[in-house]
This record gives C-alpha cells, sequence and structure tokens, in this order.
C-alpha cells in the first residue's frame, strides 16, 4: 500500500513558528512532525509515499529528499490550493489502481495504520476514516457512527449548537481507487467540507474506526505546544545545540540554537530556532518568538505576546503587548449562542480594539452598523470597537441606541455586511450579531472571526473611513413595523414590560390608533425584541403560539422556520416551510436564510404584535377564541449544566441530529437537546404543559444516567 501525505498548507495560524519553516517541518520534541509521519508509516509497512507540497515546498523537500525514515517519497507540488480532496486527486497516476492511505504530515499520532486498513478492507467501504475523541471538537469533522462502525452522519467544523458528538475525524484516511470518481478534477474540493457529506447522501458506504492512540493536530501554537509536552513527558523541550539555565524554564519549548542568559523566567512559551534572551529576563505565559529574534537584558514581555521572526528588543524594554491578540482558547471561550459574552470586568479598551478589528477582518473590512442599549459600559464599548474597526478598510455605521431585534433588522434596511448590537446583562457585555439577511452569521464567519481574534493579520491600505450615524429605530425600524399593518382603532392594550423594545411597540401600536389603558390586550416583549406573549381576559398565548396563529391566519405563502421550530406549526403550514439552523456550516441553507426577510413577523415581536392584534380588531373575534381553531401543543424550556467532556461524549446517545443538537423522541413528544456554553437546552415539545414537563424530566434523568454511565 501507498500513503500520501498532505503537506502543502501554510500554517497561519501557526506564525511566527511558520515564517520560517513550512507546517511539517515544526519540531516535536526534537523530530520534525513529517518525520514521526515517516515513522508510523514505516512502522506498519508502508513504503512509499507522495508528499503534496505547496508552501515553502522548497524547503520541505530539500529536507527529505528521496527517501526518508525507510521511505521511498514522490513530490507533488500544488501551483494553486486544491483543497485535501483535490490535492489526493492530482496524484491519481501514481496511486495505481489499489487503495491507499491519506494522512496529514503535520498530525502528531500513534494511530493504528495496520487496523484501519483491515478494517476497510472488511467493511468493503469506500473510505474508513480513523476517528478519535476530543472535548472541544468545533474545528473538526464531527462523526456519527451507528454499531457497525458505518458513519451515519458527518458535519465539517460545526458550530457548538450544531455539534452533535465528541467524535471527530483525525484527517488519517484508508481509501479506495474507486474515490477519484467522486472527486471532480482541477478545482479546489475538500474531503470534509464536501466529498464526505456528499457520500453519505448518495448512500455511498463510508466507515469509521475509534483509535484510542495518542493524536494531536498542530493547528495553533498552544496544540504545538501541547504537543510537544506530551511527547517530553510533561518536560520543557530544549532543542539542538542551546545554552540555556538549568532553572527558570517551565513547560516551554525551546528550539534549536537558542541562547537564554542567567536568571531568567520563561513560562509556558515557545521560542523558534535561534532565539537569543539576554539575562534577567521575564517572559509572560504564552510568549510566541519568531526565529533569531534578540530579547535584550533586563526585559519584561507581557503574557501572551507574539513577536515576528528576527524582531529586536532592546535592553530594559518594558513591553505591553499591543499586538491585539489573544490566545485561540480564549477567544473561543468569548463565543456566546447570538454572538460575543465577556464580563465586565474583563472588558478592556484593548480587547475590545481587538474585538473589533477582529469583526472587520471576519467580515471582509465590509459596511458594519454598531447599535447600543444605551448604557455606559456598551456605549464605552462601541467606542472601541471603532477604534478597531478605524484603519481596516471597514465602512462603520453608528446606529444609535435600541434592541438587538433593531440591529437584525438594520442589517437588511442598510446593506450591511454586519450588525453588531453591545449591551449588558448581568454584569457582562453582551455583543450580539447579525449578517447581511439579520441571522446570526454562517460558520464560516464564526471560524475567521476566531482565527483574526488570535493572530495578527494584514490589514488594508485604504484610508480610515469615519463613522456615518442615524438612528435606525427611529428611521428603519419603526416604520417597519407599522408599514402596511391594519388600523388599530377601539384597541385597547398595555405593556407589562419596560424596556427599549416595548417602548417601540407601544410607539408603533399607538400610531395605527390604538389607546393605553386597562381590560384590553397585555403584551409582554423579551429586552432582545424578538420574543413575544399576549393576554386577553386571562388567555395567555406564548411566542410560539403567537407564531401559530400568524401561520394560521395570516400567511399563506411559503416561509423560512428555525430548525427547532415546534412540529405542530410546521403541519400548519402543510409542507410549505423550508428550515434554516442557528449557525449552519454550509451553503445549502441560504435560500432559507434569505427568506426570512418575508414575512418579519416570524422574526420580530413588534411586527407579530401588530399583526395579530390588527387581526383580533378586523375578525371581532377575542385571542382565545382565535387560538380554539390551533392543534393543542406546548413547548417547555429548562438547561441542564455539565462539562464540555460529559455534554459532547453522552450526546450521540440521547437523539439523532436535526439541524441544532439532537432530538430524543419519546411516545408523548420529543425534547430538541442543544449543546450550550454550560452544557445542554432542552426544549420540550407535547400536547399539554404537563406532558412537556414531564418530558423535561425524563430527559434530564436520561442525561444524569449517562453521564454516570460515562465518568
Amino acid at each position: 500500500m501507498k500513503a500520501i501525505i498532505m503537506a502543502g498548507g501554510e500554517g497561519k495560524r501557526l506564525r511566527p513558528l511558520t515564517e520560517t519553516h513550512p507546517k511539517p517541518l515544526l519540531p516535536i520534541d526534537g523530530v520534525p512532525a513529517i518525520r514521526r509521519i515517516l515513522r508510523l508509516l514505516q512502522k506498519h509497512g508502508i513504503q512509499e509515499a507522495a508528499v503534496t507540497t505547496g508552501y515553502l515546498a522548497d524547503k520541505l523537500e530539500r529536507h527529505l529528499g528521496s527517501e526518508a525514515e525507510g521511505v521511498t517519497l514522490t513530490y507533488f507540488r500544488e501551483k494553486t490550493p486544491l483543497g485535501t480532496a483535490g490535492g489526493v486527486a492530482a496524484a491519481r497516476d501514481y496511486l495505481s489502481d489499489a487503495p491507499f492511505l491519506v494522512i496529514s504530515g503535520d498530525a502528531v499520532c500513534r494511530c493504528d495504520l495496520s487496523a484501519a486498513i483491515r478494517a476497510r478492507e472488511e467493511q468493503q467501504a469506500m473510505a474508513l476514516l480513523i476517528l478519535t475523541r476530543v472535548a472541544s471538537p468545533g474545528e473538526f469533522g464531527v462523526v456519527l457512527l451507528d454499531e457497525t462502525n458505518r458513519i451515519t452522519g458527518f458535519s465539517e467544523k460545526p458550530s457548538l449548537s450544531g455539534t452533535y458528538s465528541d467524535t471527530v475525524n483525525t484527517g488519517i484516511y484508508v481509501l479506495s481507487p474507486s474515490i477519484f470518481e467522486e472527486i471532480p478534477s482541477g478545482i479546489p474540493y475538500d474531503f470534509g467540507r464536501d466529498l464526505f457529506p456528499k457520500l453519505l447522501s448518495q448512500g455511498k458506504p463510508l466507515a469509521g474506526m475509534i483509535d484510542t492512540n495518542t493524536w494531536f493536530d498542530i493547528g495553533d501554537t498552544t496544540s504545538y505546544r501541547n504537543a510537544n509536552l506530551d511527547a517530553s513527558g510533561g518536560q520543557t523541550v530544549i532543542g539542538q545545540s542551546c545554552l540555556v539555565p538549568s532553572e527558570g524554564i517551565v513547560r516551554s519549548v525551546i528550539c534549536d540554537y537558542c541562547r537564554i542568559g542567567d536568571n531568567c523566567r520563561i513560562t509556558d512559551s515557545i521560542l523558534a530556532e535561534g532565539v537569543t534572551v539576554g539575562r534577567n529576563t521575564v517572559l509572560g505565559e504564552g510568549c510566541v518568538i519568531g526565529a533569531y529574534s534578540v530579547i535584550g537584558d533586563n526585559v519584561v514581555l507581557a503574557a501572551n505576546t507574539v513577536l515576528p521572526s528576527y524582531s529586536r528588543i532592546p535592553d530594559g524594554t518594558r513591553l505591553r503587548s499591543d499586538r491585539h491578540t489573544i490566545r485561540q482558547t480564549e477567544a473561543a471561550s468569548l463565543l456566546s449562542g447570538s454572538g460575543l459574552i465577556c464580563p465586565l470586568r474583563d472588558m478592556t479598551t484593548t480587547l475590545a480594539i481587538t474585538i473589533g478589528r477582529a469583526l472587520a477582518a471576519a467580515s471582509h473590512y465590509g459596511r458594519i452598523g454598531l447599535l447600543h442599549d444605551g448604557s455606559t459600559a456598551a456605549d464605552r464599548a462601541v467606542s472601541a470597537l471603532l477604534r478597531g474597526m478605524n484603519g481596516t478598510g471597514a465602512e462603520t455605521l453608528l446606529l444609535g441606541e435600541g434592541f438587538e431585534a433593531a440591529a437584525s433588522h438594520a442589517a437588511i434596511a442598510n446593506k450591511l455586511t454586519l450588525a453588531l448590537f453591545v449591551g449588558t446583562e448581568k454584569e457582562h457585555l453582551r455583543i450580539a450579531l447579525f449578517d447581511e439577511v439579520g441571522l446570526y452569521p454562517k460558520r464560516d464567519f464564526e471560524r475567521a472571526l476566531l482565527l483574526h481574534l488570535s493572530e495578527e493579520q494584514e490589514l488594508p491600505k485604504e484610508s480610515p473611513h469615519r463613522a456615518s450615524a442615524i438612528h435606525t429605530v427611529e428611521d428603519d425600524y419603526l416604520p417597519m413595523v407599522i408599514q402596511g399593518r391594519c388600523p388599530l382603532e377601539g384597541l385597547r392594550f398595555r405593556l407589562t414590560t419596560d424596556n427599549a423594545a416595548s417602548a417601540c411597540l407601544t410607539q408603533a401600536m399607538l400610531k395605527l390608533g390604538g389607546t393605553v389603558g386597562p381590560g384590553g390586550l397585555r403584551l409582554a416583549v423579551s429586552r432582545s425584541g424578538f420574543l413575544l406573549s399576549m393576554e386577553q381576559d386571562g388567555f395567555v398565548a406564548d411566542d410560539w403560539h403567537i407564531k401559530a396563529l400568524l401561520l394560521r391566519y395570516l400567511i399563506r405563502d411559503r416561509v423560512s422556520l428555525p430548525s427547532l421550530t415546534p412540529t405542530a406549526l410546521l403541519d400548519l403550514c402543510h409542507s410549505r416551510y423550508t428550515l434554516y439552523s442557528h449557525c449552519p456550516t454550509g451553503q445549502d441553507e441560504d435560500t432559507a436564510r434569505r427568506m426570512t426577510a418575508t414575512h418579519p413577523a416570524l422574526q420580530h415581536a413588534a411586527v407579530a404584535a401588530v399583526e395579530l392584534a390588527g387581526l383580533i380588531v378586523a375578525s371581532g373575534q377575542s385571542l382565545r377564541e382565535l387560538s380554539g381553531r390551533l392543534p393543542s401543543f406546548a413547548v417547555g424550556l429548562s438547561a441542564f449544566d455539565t462539562t464540555a467532556k460529559h455534554r459532547l461524549g453522552i450526546l450521540p446517545h440521547l437523539g439523532f441530529p436535526a439541524g441544532d443538537g439532537v432530538i430524543a423522541t419519546y411516545a408523548s413528544g420529543n425534547v430538541r437537546i442543544i449543546p450550550s456554553r454550560r452544557g445542554f437546552r432542552l426544549i420540550a415539545e407535547a400536547v399539554s404543559s404537563e406532558n412537556a414537563e414531564e418530558l423535561l424530566s425524563l430527559s434530564r434523568k436520561e442525561i444524569e444516567r449517562l453521564i454516570a454511565e460515562h465518568s
């Protein structure tokens, strides 16, 4: 059997380490990563391999030559990136007509390749994927297996809400030569994003094998340092021809030819080759120093400082990290279900500037609008976010004060690439994000944001834009709420909530002819402006029942609904619906996402309120009478806090994937279980509220049982 080693990636998240070396040549405890791969191939009887190269190809090819570690090598250099599958397809003639193995040149692993080769043959699979379990699967392809080890689900680098397992694709495959018939030639094509989902949808035989041996993907500097520490048994790694003191260096990676003076303190850091550090110098935790940099005596570098190759730091320097980056793990911890969240005490000006610049880069320096809740903390954050965006080439638009739903609509009304709502909530600062269709952005944006938060980026050279300003609630949102709506003369109403979204709805209903007073329609609007409840004469309709009324009486054409919509609402649509998930990974949901703007009443509480109030006035029927023609259903909500390990380890055993999270089915209804930052969100649907609560209780007990089994 032959192998193909994919070694052409640029390794952007590993800069500055990859400024002078291709990623496969980075040393792991003194041995280049690709040489460890070649030793693994040779151990399992594979003596011929093709290497696909690209970035710094000459350096990699010169280092390995035509034979290394007992494996004969042939090179295929990509002139333009073809993706993982496209790059492998370029070597088709080399492979003849026999099964072959694909492995990444920067993976650090001890996987049992022989067992994988046998398993593919036994299952007669077109592809066998070697799998492993990880605590944070969002940067990998998440995989579901059945009891026969056939793959039943595959999602490439999903968002948290779309993650349904802790079992992930390692990027190591045993493939049948028939796989080439499924890969288009000459265009970029990826195994995880394109090929495997297509094969799965076609019912082609895909198999998986979970390997419990060591596996690291050295995709960023943190994982690179962890791989080194694992290989060294947790001890600091010191390369060849180094001069370092016997004390003061802890859990760090010191590459070849480094010189470190006496009385230094270096912790959890990486020094690329040829770095010189003077005496009495302190490097804060998480520093990464590029090759051949020189740091003088008595220098103090702040934690997480990253210096490019050939940097020069004079004696006595106290260097604060003015490079607006944070660790990738810290960046990921900022993500919430609707955007970014950070304790107010931690939201420094520097961090807000960092976020602003990263948001501009992730949105490709497009047109960005910022709206805030009027609090002092949010106003300050907006100023700092603008500082980060200024000079990047992004055009910024100040949207004034308001609420989340207004920011969502502003994205559409003002043709924004990205709209932000900045607000405070329980000692936290929240930044809600909306893309050009007014929904939370897709996973590609989310991943780009994390990348730009944790890496220094080259910024465009355009001159800075000054922020324009409008009052979006008055100028855009309120007109959208009342335009074309039925008059409300004779309707008495009262808002039972006190927030900006409620104030906007009050203004809209007054403009339509309604009057504020007791004994009429009572409305409650969430702070976000997305959720609504109504009460009339003691009868209450929650947000889902209000949407059901809209679909029953007012909306007749095709609609787009979130994937967590209760089935009772879908039945009302009579197949006139299409579904979208919270943070999709591919292009399949683009049409559904664009369609959401067609019916703002299904998105915005204020529009739903005036539409339904108009129906009550026009029909002469009460809320209770209108609701009498709805199917009987109830929705129950709950949360279950647990650790990330337990959260994703048990999720595949709780239900089947369904857009966001999984669905567990019971005789009396179903429960959608969605991963969250703290554990799970549980959404039960049943014929009554009592049954919904019973289903939530059953699900909590099942989660507790599975946690106990997996502990």
